[in-house]
């Protein structure tokens, strides 16, 4: 293994620019942000653990509609919520590199509320707001 494989980027391919800006610190969107991350986790989980497959489509959408209240009313959208969310959030400490794929997403997910917590930690301790 080569050394420079542990000195690339913690934004791995993802665009770069320098910049100035006024406004809230960046720290406090990364808390917020963070909050957000938390919420959403949670609403996955409640989601996939507490709602019923057979949920009802509500009365605008058609008898016999192509789709499901619970996967394409509810799960999609928080799903694209959350990857979205994550994606800013790792982007935000300029650690894009660490969340390389979908199945990445779908596996922060999935974590327990605790582990998430531990996972959103340690991009908080190694990333870094600043650059």
């Amino acid at each position: 293994m080569d050394i420079d494989d542990f000195m690339k980027s913690t934004n791995g391919p993802a665009y770069e620019k320098n910049e100035s800006r006024n406004g809230p610190p960046l720290t406090y969107v990364g808390e917020k942000l963070r909050y957000a991350l938390e919420h959403c986790h949670d609403l996955l989980q409640g989601i996939e653990s507490y709602v019923p497959d057979s949920l009802p489509l509500p009365d605008e959408y058609q008898e016999g509609a192509p789709i499901s209240a619970k996967q394409d009313l509810l799960k999609s959208p928080a799903w694209a919520s959350f990857h979205y969310q994550v994606t800013a959030f790792v982007a935000l400490f300029n650690m894009l590199g660490v969340v390389k794929s979908s199945k990445d997403i779908e596996h922060l997910g999935q974590m327990p509320e605790a582990d998430f917590k531990k996972w959103l930690d340690f991009i908080e301790r190694e990333g870094s707001v600043l650059g």
